[in-house]
């Protein structure tokens, strides 16, 4: 049984997207950076390179917590039945029970994610010279009333009570992600704890996107770029969340890019045990 925190953000309004690790790593970051002026980031790095960890962002409803599905589970067996399969191949998210199911491999329900909707809300640009104004379309992820985004941690207490709690009780004011000054990803934190019951195996998948230090046993890539203090991140090659590995902690990568300091990707692995199918040992 593995028991981690959770840091559950109750969103204030919508939000450009789900974010991953990476986003919500350099977040904490930053806001650690507004509290005392960057002191603490190398603090927080070692912390982290010595087993802290945090997962990708994901959604709640109610007491509902979901989990990325393991991509172990598209290789299994489901005797014909074509609706199953279906369903299984787009379901993003499963309930934890039904996540523990598919962790060993076991038959298991994709239970509709209802907690919350991706929309294309309508946006007026003007133009400053000929002030002509135009409508474009932006998509938003908007959730429920008692919905939500969390992140599982683990590591030291210490560490999640001196870095994390603070950093996060910043963000739920300032935002995570992008068009934060229009009021998107701004919430209200509160923290809980969750067991996952995993099975024993030297195989594991990540609840994070990472960088892997060698080739996973069974993937999906995620490119990402985006920006920091002012500059466009070179894209990067993550594995993406569900992706199976093997005795991969993954690395944190220091960019150059012409600042007086590096700028950090964070790319470490969030492994939970899995049984993996037949032939890809």
């Amino acid at each position: 049984m593995e028991k981690f925190q959770v840091v559950r953000l109750r969103s204030k309004g919508p939000v450009t997207g789900i974010p991953h690790a990476d986003t919500l790593f350099g977040a904490i970051a930053n806001a650690l950076a507004t509290l005392d002026g960057g002191k603490t980031i190398e603090e927080l790095l070692r912390a982290f390179k010595k087993g802290a960890k945090i997962s990708s962002a994901f959604p709640y409803s109610g007491d509902t917590y979901y989990l990325p599905k393991p991509l172990t589970v598209e290789l299994m067996d489901f005797e014909g039945d074509a609706v199953r399969v279906k369903r299984m191949k787009r379901a993003a998210y499963l309930d934890l029970e039904n996540f523990e199911r598919a962790l060993r491999l076991e038959s298991f329900e994709t239970p509709e994610v209802v907690s919350y909707s991706r929309v294309s809300a309508p946006k007026v640009v003007l133009d400053r010279v000929a002030q002509d104004a135009s409508i474009y379309f932006w998509e938003e992820v908007r959730f429920r009333d008692d919905a939500g985004l969390y992140f599982l941690y683990s590591g030291p207490e210490n560490v999640f009570n001196e870095f994390i709690k603070p950093a996060v009780r910043v963000l739920g004011d300032s935002g995570i992600g992008g068009k934060s000054t229009w009021g998107f990803g701004l919430f209200e934190p509160s923290f809980d704890s969750i067991k996952i019951n995993a099975p024993e195996s030297p195989y594991a998948v990540t609840l994070s996107n990472a960088l892997p230090t060698k080739r996973p046993v069974l993937w999906r890539t995620l490119r990402k770029g985006g920006w920091s203090f002012g500059k466009r991140k070179p894209k990067m090659t993550f594995i993406a969340e569900g992706s199976a590995i093997r005795d991969d902690p993954g690395r944190v990568e220091g960019l150059e890019m012409g600042l007086p300091f590096k700028v950090y990707t964070y790319g470490l692995t969030f492994p939970l045990p899995a049984i993996i199918p037949e032939g890809l040992e």
